[in-house]
């Protein structure tokens, strides 16, 4: 794992329903936690989470041939 895959997946976790505002601090220490100590923190995602954190990836990561 690289630590952008955890500051990715714990950034999509932070976005979903009212965004920031809608978690409690012992929610973002949680997530935060796991995701920057998981080998694979995007196993923290559900399948449209899981869809927008490849995207990402792909903006960003994908290799010019």
């Amino acid at each position: 794992m690289s630590e952008i895959d955890g500051l990715v997946a714990f950034s999509i976790l932070m976005e979903n329903n009212d965004g920031i505002l809608g978690k409690s601090p012992s929610y973002i220490q949680e997530k935060y936690t796991y995701c920057t100590k998981m080998e694979n923190p995007k196993s923290m995602l559900d399948d449209t989470n899981t869809a927008k954190f490849d995207k990402y990836m792909e903006l960003w990561f994908r290799e010019d041939d």
